[in-house]
C-alpha cells in the first residue's frame, strides 16, 4: 500500500509525566514516571564537579516496588550516623524539564512547576506553562559571584510563563500536514521551533528520548464550533521561530543565513471532536506565515523619534540572503509561495517604499531562474492609503485577495471528497489548489505558502491574515460538510468568534515583538470601532514607544541568552559590556571565511527543486515515488536533513498514552473540570449568540452591537475574550490548572459532595413559596421560553411539587452527615436515599396506582429502535433507493449492495 493511504501519525512517546527530584550532598537523582505511574526511570547527576554535566541514564524501567527499595536504599547509604537525619531530601516536584544550563560556574536544570491546558488536537492535550523553577546543581549555591548572580537575572528576564507552550504526546514544532502525511515515521522536531534547543544541547543526547521535551513560544488558542449539537474545534496555533528572535527596533530585517525577524508561523485546524482518531477522524489545516522584509535594513533609535529612518545597510545584486530566505521557505512550503506585501509603494519622502522597492527587486530576480511553474507570486495592497479612502472598502479588497490567495495554495484535508460537494459543487470551490483528491490518496494537501509582511508584521499583518483566516475556514467547513457555501459573512457569531482568536492572537505576538497589544485592531479597519477606542489605541502606542525606547535592550539580552547566540565564557567581555548584538547575529561580517553562495543563478538546493511542488519532507516518502528515475536524486547528504530523515523511530507503545492522557482511567474525574466539558460549555459560539435569539445557526448573520462592552449592576465593565489561551487564566476560573503539591489530597469526595449541597441548596427556593418563584438577579439578560421555543413553562401541580419537596429532603438527610465532615460511600448513600424514598406516603400511594398502558404502536416503535442498536440500520425502501440511483449516476459510485 503507498504511503500517501495511510492518513494519522504515530504519536510522540514522550511519556515522562511527572518528575520528582531528590539530592543527597554527592547527587541528584531524577525520578520520572508515566502519565499512570505504571513505570519509572531514573537519571543521577553528579554534584561534585560543577562545570560539567555528568548525568547517567541507566535507560530502565523500574516499578513502584522496586523504585522505593532504590530510594530507601540510597537513604540509608547517606544518612547520618551521629544525628541519623535522612541523607535523601526532595527538593521539587515538576511536570518536565526544560533543560539546562551554564553561564560562568556550574550548570542550573530548569524545569516546568505548573502547567495548564489550552487545547486538544485529536485527543492529544497542549499545555501552557504557568510557572517554572530554577534549581542550582552544585551544592555552593549561596557563593555565587556578582556576575553570575546578573546572569541568572537575565537569564529569568525570559518569563516562561508567558506563552511558552507543550506537548507529551503532539509534536508542536510541525504542521499536522507534516505529521500526518509522514504516517508511519515520526518526523523530528523541527529545530526552528523549539526555543529550548539551545537548554537541551548537553542532555538531549545522553538519556532515553522519554526525557526530552520540546518547548514552543508563541501562541495557542481553541474554541468550538456548535451547529446544532454537532462540534468543531477551531485552534490557531502561532509558532515563532528561534533565529534572529528579539524585539521590534533592535530586530529588523534578516541575518546572514536568510532568517527573518518577528518570523511567525500560523496554523489553523478545523476537525470535529466526535472522534480523538487520527485515522478515523477528519482534520483540515491551513498554514500562513508572517515576517520583516527579507533585507538587510534597520531603523536608527537613537534620540527622540516617533518614526525613526528605514536604512538600507547592505546591498546586493544578487539578493544572497533573500534567496536562502525564499530556498528555506520552499523546502518547508512547498510552492508557490506567495509574497503578500502590505508595506506603502508611494511616498513623498521614501520611507517605507524603501522596502516594497527591495522586496519586489529581490522576488523579480529571483524569478528569473526558476521554472515557469514554481516562481514566485507578489501580491501588493498599500493598506494604509486604501484605509484613508472613502471610496474603496479595504475589507473588501482584502477579502478578494484572500480567496485568491487561498485558491493558489489550497489547504490540507485528511478525509476524501463528500459526494455532497461533487454533487453540488460550490463555483467559489472550482479552482482550488495544492494536492487534489484522487482515487488512491484521501484527502487534500496544502501545497506552498502565503507570507504576510508590513514593516512591523503586526497591526496591518494581523489583519490581512485574519482575513485570509476567515477566507480558508470557510472552505475547510465546506470541505468537512458544514456548509454548503464557504462564504463566511461578517457580524456571524462564528465571525465573532474567529474574529476574538485573531485578536488574541495578535495582541501575543505584538507584545512578544513590540511591547505592546496591537494598535489597529481588525475593527479599525473595518471602520466601526467606537469612538472611545481612541483613547486606548494613543494608550498602546505610548507604551509600544516606552518599551522600545527603555525596556527592549534587557528583553534583547535575555533572549539572546536563553536561546544560545551568546554563551558566557571566562576572560570575555560580559553580555552587558557589549555595545551591539549586531555581530552575533551576523557571523559572517566577522569571518575572514565566507560561504560562497551555491550559485547567482541557480540559487535553491537540489532537493528542494526536485520536491516542488510539494514540501521536501515528502522527498523520501512520496516524491520520489511519483518521478522519473533519472531525476531522482541522494539526499542522504542534503543540508536540510532534519525535515526528512528522522533520526530514530519509536515503537509505539501497546498502550496508547494519548487515551490515558485524555481519558485519565485512573483518577477519578468530574465532569465540569473536563477540559473538552469547558471547551464546548464556555468557550463555544453559543457564548457569541444573543440570549433573545431564535435562529440558533452560528452562520446567521446578528444585528450588529453597538458595543464592545456590558454592564454588570450599573458598571460599565470590558467584555472578556471567550477564547482559551486567549487571556491569561483568571483566579477562580473553570480553566483547568495544574500544580504540583506535596499537600494536596487525592481525593476529591469532600469537594464534590458538597458541591451537590449547595447546588440543592442554591435551587430549593425556587417553588417553595407557593406560587411565587424568587427571580434571579441576572433574569434580565435569559430569554424566556416562550422567546426561544415559543411555550410558556406553568407552575407545577401540587402533588408534584409535594413529591419533589419530599425526595429533595430524603437526599438532603442522606448527605446530612456528609455535609458535617463524614465521609459517605456510594453504597451507604444509595441505600439511605432508598430507604427514605419507599418510606415516603407518596411513594405508597403511587405503587398502589396502575401503570399507564402503552399502545403496540409504541411497543413496535420501541422493539424496532432496539433491534437497529443490535442489528444495525435496515435496508432502504425501494422509493429511497431509485431517488439515490438518479443522484448517483453523475458520480460513477457502484451501486449500493445491502448485503455488502
Amino acid at each position: 500500500m503507498p504511503k500517501e493511504k495511510c492518513l494519522g501519525f504515530k504519536e510522540v512517546t514522550r511519556t515522562i509525566h511527572r518528575i520528582s527530584i531528590y539530592q543527597t550532598n554527592a547527587r541528584i537523582y531524577v525520578i520520572g514516571s508515566d502519565f499512570s505511574q505504571s513505570y519509572y526511570r531514573l537519571l543521577k547527576i553528579d554534584r561534585t564537579e560543577p562545570k560539567s554535566l555528568l548525568i547517567d541514564d541507566d535507560n530502565r524501567k523500574y516499578t513502584e516496588k522496586e523504585m522505593d527499595e532504590i530510594l530507601k536504599m540510597i537513604d540509608g547509604g547517606n544518612t547520618n550516623s551521629v544525628n541519623k537525619t535522612s541523607g535523601l531530601q526532595k527538593t521539587a516536584s515538576s511536570f518536565g524539564i526544560v533543560g539546562f544550563v551554564r553561564f560562568l560556574e556550574g550548570y542550573y536544570i530548569l524545569m516546568i512547576t505548573k502547567r495548564r491546558k489550552v487545547a486538544i488536537i485529536g485527543g492529544h492535550l497542549i499545555y501552557k506553562i504557568e510557572d517554572a523553577v530554577l534549581l542550582y546543581i552544585s551544592p555552593t549555591a549561596n557563593k555565587l559571584n556578582p556576575e553570575e548572580s546578573r546572569y541568572v537575572k537575565t537569564f529569568l528576564n525570559v518569563d516562561l510563563s508567558s506563552n511558552f507552550y507543550f506537548s507529551y504526546s503532539y509534536d508542536l514544532t510541525n504542521t499536522l500536514q507534516t505529521l500526518m502525511r509522514l504516517h508511519p515515521t515520526q518526523p523530528p522536531p523541527a529545530t526552528k521551533f523549539v526555543w529550548n534547543s539551545h537548554l537541551l544541547k548537553d542532555f538531549k543526547h545522553r538519556v532515553n528520548p522519554e526525557w526530552v521535551l520540546p518547548v514552543v513560544h508563541g501562541f495557542i488558542s481553541q474554541n468550538c464550533i456548535n451547529v446544532f449539537g454537532r462540534s468543531l474545534y477551531v485552534t490557531l496555533i502561532a509558532r515563532r521561530s528561534r533565529y534572529y528572535a528579539g524585539t521590534r527596533y533592535l530586530k529588523r530585517g534578516m541575518d546572514d543565513l536568510g532568517n527573518v525577524a518577528n518570523d511567525v508561523e500560523t496554523e489553523q485546524i478545523v476537525y470535529e471532536s466526535y472522534s480523538i482518531s487520527h485515522r478515523t477522524g477528519k482534520y483540515t489545516s491551513f498554514v500562513q506565515l508572517r515576517g520583516s522584509v527579507p533585507g538587510f535594513w534597520s531603523q536608527d533609535i537613537q534620540g527622540v523619534k516617533p518614526k525613526p529612518p528605514i536604512r538600507i545597510d547592505r546591498g546586493s545584486p544578487f539578493f544572497v540572503g533573500a534567496a536562502r530566505h525564499f530556498n528555506s521557505c520552499l523546502a518547508r512550503y512547498g510552492c508557490p509561495v506567495v509574497i503578500f506585501n502590505l508595506v506603502k509603494k508611494k511616498e513623498k519622502r521614501p520611507h517605507e517604499s524603501l522596502l516594497s522597492h527591495e522586496l519586489e527587486s529581490s522576488v523579480t530576480y529571483l524569478n528569473q531562474f526558476l521554472p515557469p511553474d514554481f516562481k514566485i507570486h507578489y501580491l501588493h495592497c498599500d493598506m494604509a492609503r486604501i484605509t484613508r479612502s472613502k471610496e474603496r472598502s479595504i475589507i473588501d479588497l482584502l477579502e478578494n485577495l484572500s480567496k485568491r490567495v487561498v485558491k493558489l495554495n489550497g489547504f490540507f484535508h485528511s478525509g476524501c471528497e463528500l459526494a455532497c460537494n461533487q454533487v453540488r459543487s460550490n463555483p467559489d470551490w472550482e479552482g482550488m489548489g495544492g494536492r487534489f483528491y484522487t482515487p488512491d490518496t484521501p484527502g487534500r494537501d496544502q501545497t506552498g505558502v502565503v507570507r504576510v509582511n508590513c514593516v512591523d508584521c503586526l497591526d496591518r499583518t494581523n489583519t490581512a491574515q485574519f482575513m485570509i483566516g476567515k477566507c480558508a475556514l470557510g472552505f475547510q467547513l465546506y470541505a468537512l460538510g458544514v456548509v454548503d457555501n464557504p462564504q463566511l459573512y461578517f457580524d456571524s457569531d462564528i465571525v465573532k468568534m474567529f474574529e476574538e482568536m485573531y485578536e488574541a492572537h495578535g495582541d501575543t505576538i505584538a507584545l512578544q515583538y513590540g511591547g505592546s497589544n496591537l494598535v489597529h485592531r481588525i475593527r479599525t479597519y473595518r471602520k466601526i470601532s467606537p469612538i472611545t477606542s481612541h483613547g486606548r489605541d494613543i494608550m498602546q502606542t505610548v507604551a509600544r514607544y516606552y518599551n522600545n525606547a527603555f525596556a527592549d535592550q534587557d528583553k534583547q539580552m535575555a533572549i539572546n541568552l536563553f536561546l544560545g547566540v551568546y554563551i558566557p565564557e571566562d576572560n570575555t567581555s560580559h553580555l552587558w559590556e557589549l555595545s551591539t548584538d549586531y555581530y552575533l547575529h551576523h557571523l559572517f561580517t566577522t569571518s575572514l571565511v565566507c560561504p560562497r553562495p551555491l550559485s547567482y543563478t541557480k540559487w535553491w538546493t537540489d532537493d528542494v527543486i526536485m520536491s516542488l511542488p510539494r514540501p521536501v519532507f515528502q522527498a523520501q516518502g512520496i516524491v520520489t515515488e511519483n518521478i522519473s528515475p533519472h531525476l531522482q536524486v541522494n539526499l542522504s547528504n542534503s543540508p536540510l536533513d532534519e525535515y526528512i530523515k528522522p533520526k530514530y523511530v519509536k515503537q509505539v507503545p501497546s498502550l496508547s498514552y494519548k487515551y490515558e492522557e485524555f481519558y485519565s482511567p485512573n483518577e477519578l474525574t468530574v465532569l465540569h473540570k473536563l477540559f473538552s466539558y469547558t471547551l464546548n460549555s464556555q468557550y463555544s459560539t453559543t457564548e457569541y449568540m444573543p440570549t433573545d435569539a431564535k435562529d440558533m445557526s452560528p452562520f446567521t448573520v446578528r444585528t450588529r452591537s453597538s458595543g464592545q462592552s456590558k454592564v454588570v449592576q450599573g458598571k460599565k465593565v470590558a467584555t472578556e475574550r471567550k477564547t482559551i489561551g486567549g487571556t491569561p487564566a483568571q483566579p477562580g476560573s473553570d480553566e483547568d490548572d495544574d500544580e504540583l503539591s506535596d499537600n494536596s489530597s487525592d481525593s476529591d469526595t469532600d469537594s464534590l459532595l458538597g458541591g451537590i449541597a449547595h447546588y440543592r441548596e442554591s435551587y430549593l427556593s425556587l417553588g417553595t413559596s407557593g406560587k411565587h418563584v424568587n427571580t434571579p438577579k441576572h433574569a434580565s439578560s435569559i430569554s424566556t421560553t416562550n422567546i426561544r421555543y415559543g411555550f410558556d413553562l406553568e407552575e407545577p401541580d401540587p402533588s408534584s411539587l409535594s413529591l419533589y419537596q419530599t425526595t429533595e429532603l430524603s437526599y438532603q438527610q442522606c448527605f446530612a452527615d456528609a455535609n458535617h465532615g463524614e465521609k459517605l460511600t456510594v453504597e451507604q448513600a444509595s441505600n439511605d436515599l432508598k430507604n427514605w424514598i419507599t418510606a415516603s406516603p407518596e411513594y405508597i400511594d403511587n405503587q398502589s396506582n396502575p401503570l399507564p398502558t402503552v399502545s403496540d404502536e409504541s411497543l413496535k416503535i420501541y422493539s424496532d429502535s432496539v433491534l437497529v442498536s443490535k442489528n444495525g440500520p435496515k435496508d432502504p425502501l425501494a422509493p429511497c433507493m431509485e431517488l439515490y440511483y438518479m443522484y448517483e449516476k453523475p458520480l460513477s459510485i457502484p451501486r449500493y449492495d445491502p448485503l455488502f
